[in-house]
């Protein structure tokens, strides 16, 4: 798995039980998305160049143990599968001090045609590099 996100948690991300909503692990895990998908060749640039779209369809979270104000993550990334048009990856949410994971993350995306509004084949660049951070079988 590659580092895709690094952060702190806030005082102003905590809910009523004093430790972070959901909606903060979920904006980790979206900076992340965006890091990964640089990192596969799907930048911002190529993205808002109309050669393909990404839509995500799916995202599984589970939570593992609790953040709080002051602590320290980072956000490790690996691809679970890549098919023609699906690409499933997963993120795991980890505090720096105890190395802990407080959750993981599996998120199922489409490469789209952004014309026809359909699905279509990853570019093949998108493979070659998907490969480098493939999670081994299970894990």
């Amino acid at each position: 798995m590659v580092e895709t996100a690094r952060g702190t948690v806030h005082e102003w991300q905590k809910d009523h039980m004093g430790h972070i909503n959901i909606r903060a692990y979920m904006e980790l895990f979206e900076q992340a998305c965006w890091q990964f998908y640089a990192m596969l060749g799907l930048t911002a640039t190529v993205l808002r160049g109309g050669e393909v779209n990404l839509a995500a369809v799916q995202q599984n979270i589970g939570y593992k143990k609790e953040l709080y104000p002051g602590d320290t993550v980072f956000v490790r990334t690996g691809v679970v599968e890549l098919k023609e048009r699906v690409l499933r990856f997963r993120h795991e949410l980890v505090n720096t001090e105890s190395a802990e994971i407080c959750a993981d993350c599996e998120f199922t995306v489409v490469c789209l045609d952004p014309v026809a509004r359909k699905a279509r084949p990853f570019p093949p660049y998108v493979a070659e590099r998907a490969a480098l951070y493939a999670l081994p079988v299970g894990a």
